[in-house]
């Protein structure tokens, strides 16, 4: 499955301590203990806490993201042909896979130590360091190494040295914006981050506008727009980071030994999810002879399905620090109330994405009607996956990152097996296929070691009550109680300030 994608943030167990104080205004310390939503406080409680706020910002963020990112993608769609589409995703997901093949889960020991309390500037002195000297060993070798990986997992960008050439420079910024960002989340402050995010997938829609429709660039339009949108992501996220290092200059330098030896250990499990998810995309190139078409069709399927995930990556980013720095008793509590109310948003959002998608597709982008039958195998795959993203927060938050490395394995090599079979047979149904029963697979296995490790059934974790459906009706009031207030203010006032 190609898309978004981010890398996958692993952090292990960490002992509540205080982190820092003064506490920066827009952070959360991982150890300050909210009530998981229990009887006692109520929903309102819940909806008020400082982890539903964030969850909240970050998904409000999300789903803003998706709207301008999913406009992008449907203009591109519909200014190019499925066949420039497949290029355009070949290159422009290239960097993503040297970052996930090089950075050894430094990333994730970034975000695993800010949550602990490791000064902000030792993490981003080793992090300057560390994208240095793998940027340049990452590109020499690539750039050698081109002919060999056209003539096989780079099918669709066959042809298209020069583009790859260009892409792969924005590899280091692309690291520098992945350390500073999961040094944000490990500290809880994301604020200027979902400012930052939005800003991001607006400025990329006026480029695809200007570049590719206005200017007539095609696929060399889309590339300019990526690397232009990769040097200011990186320089805004390491503004975000040092204008939160001035408040906050608390905490004990990090040792590089440290973050190489926890990264090491969660390396396997960043790996192997990464290639988990985008495993179906490089096996279309390599097994179809012409794949740029099917690449082109499949990516657009992607990324209408990839919508679900908005909802555990929003819950995920936040969920997996705080669970890192709660008590055992806390972190148990949260796991079945998060879980299931993700499990009835996920489930929610799949549903009101099939009429959608089917009018959508048809109206609007007529030439990639044949990537509908590859979009509704992959949707409840992908709702699998978003239960896996929730539990992989918990297990690893409880300092279990091990268990996540077997099982994105186990997942990563049911995948590739059922791709080899499937896809020379079915084409991009047959990837959509293969995920859809190694995605469930993944949520079956780490739905079993969470009930193992909090205790509670694998049931009670992803089956929606009364309390969940009563907490999103609850949240949806709210939403519209603040909309019908901001709409009611008196002209001129600004609205509810």
């Amino acid at each position: 499955m190609s898309g978004g994608a981010e890398i996958d943030l692993e952090s292990g167990r960490a002992t509540p301590v205080d982190l820092r104080a003064p506490a920066p205004a827009d952070a959360v310390p991982a150890t300050r203990r909210t009530s998981p939503g229990g009887a006692a406080t109520g929903d309102a409680a819940v909806l008020q806490s400082p982890f539903a706020r964030k969850v909240a910002g970050v998904f409000g963020t999300q789903v803003g993201t998706f709207v301008l990112a999913f406009a992008s993608s449907i203009l591109i769609a519909k200014l190019l042909s499925p066949d420039d589409k497949g290029v355009l995703v070949a290159v422009t997901t290239f960097p993503g896979m040297l970052a996930a093949l090089g950075m050894f889960g430094l990333p994730s020991a970034a975000n695993y130590f800010a949550g602990k309390g490791s000064s902000l500037a030792s993490l981003m002195r080793i992090a300057f360091l560390f994208t240095a000297l793998l940027s340049i060993v990452l590109i020499g070798v690539v750039w050698f190494a081109l002919p060999a990986l056209e003539s096989s997992f780079m099918g669709a960008a066959r042809g298209h040295d020069d583009m790859l050439r260009v892409i792969i420079f924005t590899l280091p910024l692309g690291m520098l914006a992945a350390f500073g960002g999961t040094i944000l989340y490990g500290r809880q402050s994301v604020r200027f981050y979902n400012v930052i995010q939005l800003a991001q997938a607006a400025l990329s829609l006026v480029l695809a506008i200007y570049l590719i429709g206005v200017l007539g660039l095609g696929i060399w339009g889309g590339i300019w727009s990526s690397v232009i949108v990769s040097v200011l992501l990186a320089m805004a996220v390491l503004i975000a980071v040092w204008r939160l290092h001035k408040r906050d200059r608390s905490g004990p330098p990090a040792s590089m030994r440290s973050l190489v030896s926890y990264g090491a250990r969660v390396y396997p499990s960043s790996l192997t999810a990464y290639f988990n998810y985008r495993a179906d995309t490089y096996l279309i190139q390599a097994l179809i002879l012409s794949s740029k078409g099917p690449l082109g069709l499949y990516s657009l399927a992607v990324t209408m399905a990839e919508v679900v995930l908005y909802v555990p990556n929003s819950i995920g980013t936040i969920f997996l620090p705080r669970v890192a720095g709660s008590t055992l008793e806390d972190a148990n509590q949260m796991v079945r109330r998060v879980s299931r109310l993700s499990v009835l948003l996920t489930i929610l959002v799949a549903l009101a994405l099939i009429p959608a998608a089917f009018v959508g597709v048809h109206f609007v982008l007529t030439k990639y009607v044949d990537c509908l039958p590859a979009f509704f195998v992959l949707l409840p795959g992908v709702v699998s996956l978003s239960v896996a993203k929730v539990m992989a927060s918990y297990i690893a938050g409880r300092g279990r990152p091990g268990l996540i490395s077997v099982v994105t394995s186990v997942a990563l090599v049911l995948n590739v097996a059922l791709n080899l079979v499937l896809i020379p047979r079915f084409g991009i149904v047959g990837a959509s296929f293969s995920s859809l029963i190694s995605y469930s697979a993944h949520a079956a296995m780490t739905l079993f070691i969470a009930s193992r490790l909090s205790g509670h059934s694998m049931l009670s974790l992803v089956v929606p009550g009364r309390a969940e459906v009563g907490l999103l009706i609850a949240g949806l009031q709210r939403l519209a109680g603040r909309v019908r207030r901001g709409a009611g203010a008196p002209s001129g006032s600004g609205g509810v300030r």
